[in-house]
């Protein structure tokens, strides 16, 4: 980044139904717009301008950027926000093409997965710019290793940095890991919401998903969690979230164009090999329940820090999943099947391919090779 740039790293540019949300990463405070078309957006509250943040949210429609595949970020270094003549420094502007994902539903989509990068931004990154041809990133959850301070939870804006340069879109999920510390109250400050919330649809071409929030792996009680935990609630909140869109199908996953349909979740909440599965079984249950009617294909996870492909058997609830469940990453680059070690500098996600009403995958690692469990 040249001298004096506001700017610290590309902008994020987060799906958020079928809006987008701009986010971005600054060193010091400023007044904050996106124009697109000659439109200009502002980061304000009620009418007044947000500078006393490092970082900005900016909500764009999704039709006027696709549209205008180009955006421009304003940032305007002001140092006192005072009640009288306030005297911001002149605009810094910066210029991204945006490539979205075509709404042809003949065409292919690709995009690559990551979870469990836990703070590092680097390998990763390797492993998502390996592979040729990804048009979505999709940061599935734990990506910074807690949200205890600033530097671990924009991991994820330099990760969508460093693999989109601000050009193409992005999916995030929060996972259990972005939960705690002493920031994490503050996490959705930093990342995308839809209307404060971790949990949202979104659309991309031919693609509709639902991001979904399991929140912590271990029941509220848990010593290691001191009472600071309410996730049962949040949880049930997503089942009223998941039944309005049902009620909402035909502007949601049954609109016109949509061929394919994903969940994303940072836990695969319905493998019962593991304890977090039990947290709120009965909650869990009423997912997959719903997910069936939705007639999702796939459920992209991590949080179990390796790769496999979770068949339906795996859930001991009243009704299976008629999808499978891919656990995307892992910090190994040559695992086995399910196989949890930690090698440093070394990463494997997964490129998700949907083509010709399918979608399949090949995990990868930092090198770019396929790997095969």
């Amino acid at each position: 980044m040249e001298e004096n740039r506001c700017l610290v790293c590309h902008p994020a540019v987060c799906c958020v139904e079928r809006d987008y949300e701009i986010i971005l990463l600054c060193d010091r405070n400023a007044l904050a717009s996106v124009t697109v078309s000659g439109v200009t957006y502002t980061d304000n509250n009620n009418g007044v301008m947000r500078t006393d943040t490092p970082v900005h949210k900016i909500r764009v429609p999704g039709e006027a950027l696709d549209a205008a595949g180009q955006y421009t970020v304003n940032l305007a270094p002001l140092a006192d926000h005072c009640n009288y003549y306030p005297k911001p420094e002149p605009t810094q502007t910066y210029t991204y093409a945006f490539c979205p994902v075509p709404k042809d539903p003949d065409l292919p989509v690709q995009m690559y997965v990551l979870a469990d990068t836990h703070g590092d931004g680097n390998t990763p990154a390797r492993a998502a710019t390996a592979i040729p041809g990804n048009q979505l990133l999709i940061l599935n959850g734990d990506i910074g290793d807690s949200a205890d301070t600033e530097d671990m939870i924009t991991t994820m804006h330099r990760l969508a940095s460093a693999v989109t340069g601000g050009t193409r879109p992005v999916i995030y999920a929060r996972g259990n890991h972005d939960t705690r510390g002493h920031r994490a109250e503050r996490l959705t400050d930093y990342v995308p919401t839809r209307d404060g919330t971790t949990f949202y649809s979104f659309r991309q071409g031919p693609v509709w998903g639902v991001v979904l929030d399991a929140g912590e792996d271990k029941p509220d009680a848990s010593i290691e969690y001191g009472g600071v935990c309410d996730f049962p609630g949040f949880r049930q909140a997503q089942t009223a979230y998941l039944s309005s869109l049902i009620a909402n199908r035909e502007n949601e996953y049954e609109a016109e164009g949509i061929r394919y349909r994903i969940a994303i979740c940072h836990m695969p909440f319905l493998d019962s090999r593991h304890a977090f599965s039990k947290t709120t079984p009965e909650i869990y249950a009423q997912w997959v329940s719903l997910l069936n009617r939705i007639g999702i294909q796939v459920l992209l996870c991590g949080h179990n820090h390796c790769l496999d492909v979770l068949s339906p058997a795996v859930y001991d609830g009243v009704e299976k999943p008629a999808f499978p469940t891919l656990l995307c990453a892992t910090m190994n680059a040559h695992p086995a099947r399910g196989q949890d070690t930690w090698i440093p500098g070394q990463y494997t996600g997964t490129c998700v391919v949907c083509r010709d009403g399918v979608i399949t995958h090949t995990f990868t690692n930092q090198d770019g090779e396929t790997v095969t469990i």
